[in-house]
């Protein structure tokens, strides 16, 4: 291949495609079998320290997104999440020929998050957030989907920085 010439990729790869949704409902169950396991937890104790007080479960009704944002305002969270993920999908599908494998990743985690965050404030009118660190009482009560899309975000943002 000569310098000027650029690499030529597939416009659609139904792999990677495959993949992004494979990995978005995986997740997505993922976090939502913790979730069971960590409520079924406050029938027994409303309270569970884990690892010696590094941590502590207890249930918070979220009705706000991150850092209490848009609190009592459930419409504009699901439609900003609705967006999201109609945007997340849409690169995944449309770029799918030139995604890492990572990237794929990071879309699909981002996904998972955002649509177990939005299923919660569809069923429930709220978000049920159950981690606090107590080494960091400053950080406000989250939950596995909320460190999914940060996780996710963050991924995401690396995996575009790094192939420049």
């Amino acid at each position: 291949m000569h310098k000027n010439e650029k690499k030529k990729y597939p416009l659609l790869d139904l792999g990677v495609i495959i993949k992004y949704f494979i990995l978005w409902i995986v997740f997505g169950l993922a976090s939502y079998g913790i979730k069971v396991v960590v409520l079924s937890a406050f029938e027994v104790s409303p309270t569970n320290q884990v690892g010696n007080g590094i941590l502590t479960l207890y249930e918070v009704h979220n009705t706000g997104a991150a850092f209490n944002l848009f609190s009592g305002q459930p419409e504009v969270i699901i439609t900003a999440s609705f967006l999201a993920l109609i945007i997340l999908t849409a690169i995944a599908v449309f770029r799918s020929g030139r995604l890492s494998r990572a990237t794929v990743s990071a879309l699909a985690f981002l996904s998972a998050g955002i649509s177990m965050n939005m299923f919660e404030r569809i069923n429930l009118g709220y978000v049920i957030d159950y981690i606090h660190c107590e080494f960091a009482p400053q950080i406000p009560v989250f939950n596995i989907p909320d460190v999914m899309i940060l996780v996710g975000a963050i991924c995401l943002v690396l995996s575009i920085f790094s192939k420049r």
